[in-house]
């Protein structure tokens, strides 16, 4: 899948950033969404289990990296990957609290979240490992409380939309949002217990 930075942001707003070469460069930034963007990808997908929800916070990261490159401080290849990961385990962990995608760096910046075409999905989700994550998933969800199971398992199993969610429930569809965003944080943290998510047990 091939989401280039000008498909994310409009070509006026990205050549807006000032060119002031070496480390922070438009260049150099350029380099760092080619490296890693889709393992980044990759890495979200494989822990909300959602693919549209995961390029919409995905999206976020990349504003979020975009507003704040100038006062970047890493500078080896290792010290920015972590820094963009560093951006996505704080964006997940908003999700996980409040079950929305928060997009503060992309309504500033006025980008919009690339839509995902069908064939672009297929592929996300063979290298995200979907199919054999949600085999593990169905024995994880055991150990989930009553309501927040049944939310995951209606979201991520059933693929049901979150109002069609809060009308099997019985709530609001923000609490139906809240159960599955939490469900999905306690999930991540079992499975990376487990060495499923990183099985080298190694951060990106």
């Amino acid at each position: 899948m091939s989401m280039a930075c000008h498909k994310l942001a409009p070509a006026d707003t990205y050549q807006a950033m000032p060119n002031r070469g070496g480390d922070r460069s438009k260049q150099a930034f350029e380099e760092l969404y080619d490296r890693i963007s889709r393992r980044l990808l990759v890495h979200l997908v494989r822990r909300m289990h959602d693919v549209d929800a995961a390029t919409e916070l995905w999206a976020e990261c990349w504003a979020a990296a975009f507003a704040g490159w100038a006062q970047c401080k890493a500078r080896s290849d290792s010290e920015l990957e972590a820094w963009i990961f560093g951006i996505a385990r704080n964006q997940l962990g908003t999700y996980y609290r409040s079950g929305e995608v928060a997009s503060r760096a992309l309504d500033q910046l006025m980008w919009t979240v690339p839509s995902v075409l069908e064939s672009d999905r297929a592929d996300i989700e063979r290298d995200a490992e979907l199919a054999a994550l949600r085999a593990v998933l169905r024995e994880a969800l055991d150990r989930l409380p009553a309501m927040r199971r049944q939310a995951v398992e209606l979201r991520v199993l059933g693929s049901l939309t979150y109002e069609e969610i809060a009308a099997r429930l019985g709530c609001s569809e923000q609490a139906a949002r809240a159960h599955v965003s939490r469900g999905l944080r306690q999930l991540e943290r079992q499975m990376n217990r487990d060495q499923i998510l990183d099985p080298q047990g190694a951060n990106p």
